[in-house]
């Protein structure tokens, strides 16, 4: 799993988890919601397991977040998640919880607390700047590739880029494997991902499975010029 995947299924997790705890905090309190508790309780390893390593991920790259708009918002999304969760899991641990339940949120609020003391720097970098820190903009990104996908407008790219969220099914690709190497590796997309979104030309029908080490521009055909058109749009 990549350091895309990985941000995006945790934030999922994270979503689902704090969801029950909101649940859990609004009325009714935590006597009616059975389902709200098992979830809390029984994913508390796991979440922890994915946040832990998603943030690892985040030190690895540091170096080129701050600089990188697209990698940029992309963390700064994930934090605004984060901080988030951090305030449902105070609003939904109260006192007298029943065990498992009161256990379970007491070790997520401590282990939040180390995680915080543990990326001081990442939390920092984003504190306060998030409500105006703006996704980078794909504006007419359909219109410049509409040689290579038909019939999608500029959100289709941004689901695809900034949140890896494939189309319920695959669109055809209608330039060369070269150029989807090309776009796939400027917007740091990986083979799975690309192959769930486009199917690809040969000899005159298409197919899945691109690889997108085996094609670059010495052994294909850019005769479009993609790979100038993708110099207009913030890079990962």
């Amino acid at each position: 799993m990549n350091y895309h995947q990985r941000l995006y299924r945790t934030r999922a997790l994270m979503d689902e988890v704090m969801t029950a705890m909101n649940n859990l905090a609004g009325p009714g309190g935590h006597d009616l919601c059975v389902k709200d508790i098992r979830t809390i309780v029984q994913r508390r390893g796991e979440f922890q397991n994915r946040l832990r390593e998603c943030f690892y991920n985040i030190i690895d790259l540091w170096p080129d977040i701050p600089s990188n708009e697209a990698r940029r918002f992309e963390v700064s999304t994930f934090i605004s998640r984060y901080r988030s969760f951090r305030l449902a899991v105070r609003a939904a641990d109260s006192p007298g919880l029943t065990e498992p339940l009161g256990e379970s949120l007491r070790r997520y609020s401590n282990y939040l607390k180390e995680l915080d003391e543990d990326m001081t720097v990442i939390l920092g970098e984003f504190s306060g700047s998030l409500p105006c820190l703006a996704k980078p903009s794909l504006t007419g990104i359909a219109e410049s590739l509409r040689r290579f996908v038909e019939d999608v407008d500029d959100e289709f790219f941004e689901r695809l880029i900034f949140f890896h969220q494939a189309p319920s099914r695959p669109l055809k690709w209608r330039g060369s494997k070269v150029a989807a190497a090309l776009f796939a590796k400027h917007f740091g997309l990986t083979d799975s991902e690309m192959n769930k979104a486009f199917v690809f030309p040969y000899r005159g029908k298409t197919y899945t499975g691109l690889k997108i080490s085996s094609y670059t521009t010495d052994k294909g055909d850019d005769r479009y010029g993609i790979k100038t058109i993708l110099m207009r749009y913030p890079k990962k």
